[in-house]
């Protein structure tokens, strides 16, 4: 546990929320939101480590926070679900706790109203289908185990920016709040970033699927044109694809292996599946 908290890092916009609260004399009000913050992301990062997923850095955000791990996209869907819903998770006992503690000298019911307002909110703002927040991420783990990666990514991805869009237009409607426009600036910054590196991400995926340990496999009947390229595109995370083509009557079996071969050590981007088809003896 300690070397995780040695890992965590305060964002430079939750220190101006927090600045900013205490300049106007809320400062009770802030060290909730901060202790809210905190319990949320150490619930990931505690499964995460329990997991023994590599964390490189624990960052605190006014609406949360984001563990940064070492993920190419290949670890288990279902351990990275329950990394997921370790944050929310964490809300139910801080609700608990600070119904326990109601009449302590030290903890009002104005304060439990206060923190339990407060705790709401931070969850289900957390929850809203928008990437990086859990309720995108687990959008984008329900992409992620019906179809496969190329195409996942950029459903959850629209979706996440459809969301967000929404949630900016509505601001135009409703009172100006300076908080909730710098999360949602910060929010659609991301979305951006994750749009530009779309390509990157995919092409780590590709390369750690040159070692990928998955053990359930499935079939995809290919056309025997199909570029190598527009084949990578099927690979799916958590599961090794078998592709197969008919050439001449004859049925052929091709593992994802071989296509990532042909494709990183041969750069056959554009040869066709059939290419790969054994010549016969």
């Amino acid at each position: 546990m300690i070397e995780l908290i040695k890992r965590v890092r305060v964002h430079p916009l939750f220190w101006l929320v927090i600045a900013a609260g205490i300049i106007t004399g809320h400062f009770k009000e802030v060290l909730m939101v901060f202790v809210i913050v905190f319990v949320h992301e150490m619930g990931h990062s505690v499964a995460a480590y329990m997991l023994k997923w590599d964390i490189k850095k624990i960052e605190l955000l006014p609406f949360g926070g984001a563990a940064q791990v070492e993920e190419n996209g290949t670890k288990p869907i279902k351990e990275e679900l329950a990394i997921v819903l370790a944050g929310p998770l964490q809300h139910l006992w801080l609700w608990a706790l600070s119904f326990a503690l109601v009449g302590q000298p030290f903890w009002s019911e104005s304060d439990h109203e206060l923190f339990v307002a407060h705790n709401a909110a931070i969850v289900l703002f957390n929850l809203l289908p928008i990437y990086p927040l859990d309720g995108g991420r687990m959008v984008q783990l329900a992409c992620l185990a019906v179809w496969p990666y190329k195409r996942a990514m950029a459903a959850s991805l629209g979706i996440s920016v459809g969301f967000l869009a929404v949630a900016l237009s509505m601001m135009l409607f409703l009172p100006f709040h300076l908080n909730l426009f710098v999360v949602l600036s910060f929010l659609a910054l991301t979305n951006g970033l994750e749009f530009k590196q779309r390509n990157y991400r995919f092409m780590r995926f590709l390369m750690a699927k040159q070692t990928d340990r998955a053990m359930k496999s499935i079939h995809a009947r290919v056309s025997g044109q199909l570029p190598i390229r527009d084949a990578l595109a099927l690979l799916r995370r958590g599961q090794v694809q078998l592709f197969v083509i008919e050439d001449g009557g004859t049925r052929y079996t091709i593992a994802e292996k071989e296509l990532l071969q042909a494709y990183f050590a041969e750069a056959k981007l554009h040869a066709p599946v059939r290419t790969l088809v054994p010549p016969a003896v």
